[in-house]
């Protein structure tokens, strides 16, 4: 099945596409990494992020085109409401899945390395008296708001403050935490309710670990180099009995959160994912694995890479007694970081230093962090080979989304079996491309010093041929998943 637009343009109007299939934001899970400059190996911003959706929420790779827009067009989102079009957007590069974006369901990076690291749902955490002090706009603003705010800026902060801006005066139709960073600063913005939210700037040497649970806690309005809220926010939450001003310090996550989501039986289901990346990027800490929260900042114990980004990406406590593929016993009440059901993961790469056609990178994977290798995209990427175009809710032998998926579903049942053949496969293609970077950013260095153009049809090729090559390994890798399942299920 061919690919599914962005958006369409119906009568002078950008419709952003609604949820389909019945999917409640509540279900649909994600997690998130962001690491501050000081505190990666090359001084890079990094930002990891699994999408978690129904399975078959199949994704692809687009280049959204910069743009000039005509007076009174305006955007309609799938919640009804009507804004006004920019006058002019900027160009960006996304991993999405094929039903659109409105919900928030894609990563993104525009031509000034402004970045949208993902998002998380939040609804399962908000507690009760938050939901009726300040309920949720039906008409409001869907996720999709967050990349109309990406096509239209310049800075990181620059877009939480937009972000925010638009959260206020439109409302906000379901609640959910976002990463936006650009090669100086990282943010993470999280809304409480209909008008309510937060947001906090990550300390340079610092990392942001999140999960499906409010997080963002100690917070002083009057630092506002480093904090942003809604209007009154303090105000409204003591009004409405959601912060006692005697008790402490505002804490954001206390106010608005804490119900926590106990599905399968585990009032761990967020924590737990939190505590599993900290547990490998700050060991020196000694985290226990029970509690219900954890420092919003860590300094990690080593300079964080790519390839580590990819390792947390991929993590089921393995070598723990919460590892959800461990036997029958093992994790039964765990949700892990990784699962089978991710349609897309990527860790996205911004360096200031460098042209926005090499310094932005995303290393992106159509499917589950299991299955599925990092591949990388540059900015400069100008076309996508078109089994990484194409996208749809049912098999399609011509998607790569959907090869990778065939792996996945080759693996999960005998997890124990084959895991171990398919991650070996992908870390020795992904350390290849670790390799190459140098010298692949060398030549398109040069060419872009001559003509930007060669550079970026180099590039092109370059990730075209890596995406090609890692398709051709999918499917050799599936014809000896079918006959290793076929020896060990006799």
């Amino acid at each position: 099945m061919k690919l599914y637009r962005l958006f369409s343009l119906l009568t002078g109007l950008f419709i952003f596409s609604g949820t389909v299939n019945g999917d409640n934001p509540c279900e649909l899970e994600c997690f998130m990494v962001m690491a501050g400059k000081n505190a990666t190996a090359d001084g890079s911003v990094l930002l990891a992020h699994n999408n978690d959706l129904r399975g078959n929420n199949a994704s692809f790779f687009a280049k959204i085109p910069a743009k000039k827009h005509g007076h009174g067009e305006t955007i309609v989102f799938s919640s009804g409401l009507e804004i006004p079009q920019a006058e002019e957007t900027y160009e960006w590069i996304v991993l999405q899945v094929y039903r659109g974006f409105a919900e928030g369901d894609a990563k993104a990076v525009n031509e000034h390395q402004v970045a949208i690291a993902g998002g998380v749902a939040l609804g399962g955490d908000r507690n009760e008296k938050a939901a009726e002090a300040d309920p949720m706009l039906e008409n409001g603003l869907p996720g999709g708001i967050r990349y109309v705010v990406l096509e239209r800026s310049e800075t990181a902060r620059e877009a939480v403050e937009m972000l925010g801006r638009k959260y206020s005066k439109y409302g906000i139709t379901y609640p959910s935490g976002v990463g936006i960073a650009d090669p100086d600063e990282v943010w993470y913005i999280e809304a409480g309710g209909g008008r309510s939210w937060a947001a906090v700037r990550v300390p340079d040497s610092a990392v942001w670990v999140q999960a499906n649970g409010y997080r963002i806690q100690d917070i002083d309005p009057r630092d506002s180099a480093n904090v942003i809220v809604s209007p009154g926010l303090l105000e409204f939450a003591e009004e409405k009995g959601l912060w006692d001003p005697s008790e402490g310090s505002f804490n954001f996550a206390r106010a608005f959160g804490g119900r926590r989501l106990t599905r399968e039986g585990s009032e761990h289901y967020d924590s737990r994912r939190v505590w599993g990346a900290m547990r490998k990027l700050v060991p020196s800490y000694n985290l226990v694995p029970d509690k219900t929260e954890y420092p919003m900042f860590v300094i990690p114990d080593e300079k964080l890479t790519v390839m580590k980004m990819t390792e947390i990406l991929r993590d089921h406590y393995r070598g723990t007694e919460y590892d959800t593929f461990a036997g029958e016993k093992s994790g039964v009440n765990e949700r892990a970081i990784a699962v089978p059901n991710c349609v897309h993961t990527s860790v996205i790469q911004l360096r200031g230093w460098l042209p926005s056609d090499i310094g932005a990178v995303l290393w992106g994977g159509p499917g589950s962090p299991l299955s599925t290798p990092f591949i990388p995209y540059y900015f400069g990427t100008e076309d996508f080979p078109e089994a990484f175009k194409t996208a749809g809710p049912a098999y399609d032998p011509g998607s790569a989304f959907w090869k990778f998926r065939t792996i996945q579903n080759l693996m999960t049942p005998y997890f124990e079996h084959l895991s171990d053949m398919v991650q070996s496969e992908w870390r020795k293609f992904e350390k290849h491309l670790f390799i190459l970077q140098e010298y692949t950013e060398e030549t398109a260095l040069k060419l872009y010093s001559k003509n930007p153009e060669l550079a970026r049809q180099f590039l092109t090729g370059y990730s075209s041929g890596k995406s090609l090559e890692a398709l051709e390994k999918a499917v050799k890798l599936a014809g000896e998943m079918h006959t290793e399942i076929a020896i060990i299920s006799r």
